[in-house]
């Protein structure tokens, strides 16, 4: 049996018809099934409201602060076809309070058991069930919605399907819900059988009093703001209801977010922690390994296992010269970068003195630049390949170097305070003297004496 009705449009679960009903007004959803899913209510124990969503339960904390909540299931089976009966019961009394406020008589209901030409009337008349008239409403209600600035297609249809009777307020509010629909300005048509059971046979209106078009026009307008009013409030409970199921959501989102970030961070650092054992257990393998060969030669020499006394003093004494080199490698004793910059500088300064002065038509100074931009290749090729020899490394019986360097005195001073040592042989810099700091600024220095009109001239 089924347990509630479900909302195909929205997936509400709605106890009744009456329910879907009032949901249909509501939303305009009119998807509806029978279901067995139960109706989950959680009822407040301060004030015993029941709530059905969670977001009803937090917006009713919010304005109470009632904290406590009770979860309840609705189980009560429904029948949807005794339900239907009782709300088509409803809808004949409507009918027939409607025919009694035009001066019509009730219509009569059929006998129980009767056949179907019995309670239609004659085969004619049933036969005609499926004939499209226009329906009859209260004439004075389409009166005064035209004297409130209606058309009389949109009066008939809010009065029909709004089922006024003495008021167009209903009317009025069904015509706000329903303005944008395509057929608003149709006439309306019913079938016969629909149109006939409303009006119930003949009979006359009751008389209209006159109505002030101003007064009507008034009356048009406050039901129509009122109508407005109440849409819009109920837009906006809506709209709120959507917004507090959206933090909602948000909210979780982002609690499932930090837990997955928190968990990569453990699974991280686990991964670290194994890494680093892994890294200390090879090792300790390793050095465990290194020992058990320096114990195998020592077996095959007829040594001792352990090493002797003297053994380990003179392996301490070649350990502690190692470090002392390495340690003289890394402070290599040069002049300080900001004093042999000042002394290359004074150098090629000299050099150019000596070599522009010394020789006419500018030949001197044209031999200078050729000695700067060589001595500049030397040193970049230093730079950029500081582990190669063959850089590190200028023949002075070379006859390019003797042409454009080594015959200019000053020139070789200059090279040997970049690093280089003078042998019988060669000009040499060693891996521990090769230094950028100062082989970048006698770069600088060489590249200024080149670009530079005024260089060692102030």
């Amino acid at each position: 049996m089924a347990k509630a009705l479900k909302c195909g449009q929205c997936g509400a679960l709605l106890r009744n018809v009456a329910e879907a009903q009032s949901h249909n007004e509501v939303t305009g959803h009119s998807q509806f099934e029978e279901t067995t899913e139960a109706i989950r209510i959680m009822k407040c124990v301060a004030c015993g409201k029941p709530c059905r969503t969670d977001a009803e339960r937090d917006m009713h904390k919010r304005f109470t602060g009632h904290a406590e909540y009770v979860e309840q299931t609705d189980d009560a089976v429904i029948n949807t076809e005794v339900q239907m009966k009782e709300a088509q019961d409803a809808m004949d009394e409507d009918a027939d309070i409607l025919r009694a406020a035009m001066g019509k008589p009730a219509k009569a209901k059929p006998a129980a058991g009767a056949s179907g030409g019995e309670a239609g009337g004659s085969g004619e008349a049933g036969g005609s069930g499926g004939e499209m008239v226009s329906p009859e409403v209260p004439e004075a209600l389409v009166k005064e919605m035209e004297e409130m600035g209606f058309s009389r297609n949109r009066a008939v249809r809010a009065i029909w399907f709004s089922k006024a009777l003495t008021s167009v307020e209903a009317a009025v509010n069904w015509l706000m819900d329903h303005d944008t629909d395509a057929d608003i300005d149709e006439p309306l048509l019913v079938k016969k059988a629909e149109a006939d059971a409303a009006a119930g046979g003949g009979g006359e209106e009751a008389p209209r009093e006159p109505v002030d078009p101003v007064e009507a026009r008034r009356k048009a307008e406050e039901l129509m703001r009122k109508a407005r009013e109440k849409r819009e409030k109920e837009e906006k409970e809506l709209e709120r209801h959507r917004e507090l199921e959206r933090i909602r959501a948000g909210k979780e989102m982002q609690k499932i977010r930090e837990k997955e970030e928190e968990n990569a961070l453990k699974r991280l650092a686990e991964q670290r922690k194994r890494e680093k054992e892994e890294e200390a257990r090879a090792r300790e393998k390793l050095r465990l390994k290194l020992e058990e060969d320096r114990k195998e030669r020592r077996r095959k020499l007829g040594l001792p296992e352990e090493l002797t006394e003297e053994e380990k003093a003179r392996e301490a004494e070649k350990r502690k010269k190692q470090e002392e080199e390495e340690a003289a490698k890394k402070a290599f004793n040069y002049v300080k970068p900001v004093s042999a910059l000042s002394k290359m500088r004074s150098q090629l300064v000299d050099l150019k003195k000596a070599h522009a002065a010394g020789a006419a038509g500018g030949s001197g100074e044209e031999a200078f630049k050729t000695a700067c931009a060589t001595m500049m290749k030397y040193l970049g090729n230093i730079a950029a390949n500081p582990g190669e020899e063959k850089f590190r490394t200028i023949r002075l019986a070379n006859a390019a170097f003797q042409q454009r360097v080594g015959s200019l005195p000053g020139a070789l001073d200059f090279l040997m305070t970049c690093g280089f040592e003078k042998t019988d042989e060669a000009l040499v810099m060693k891996p521990e003297r090769v230094h950028a700091d100062l082989i970048n600024g006698a770069g600088a220095a060489l590249n200024e004496a080149l670009t530079n009109p005024f260089f060692g001239l102030l």
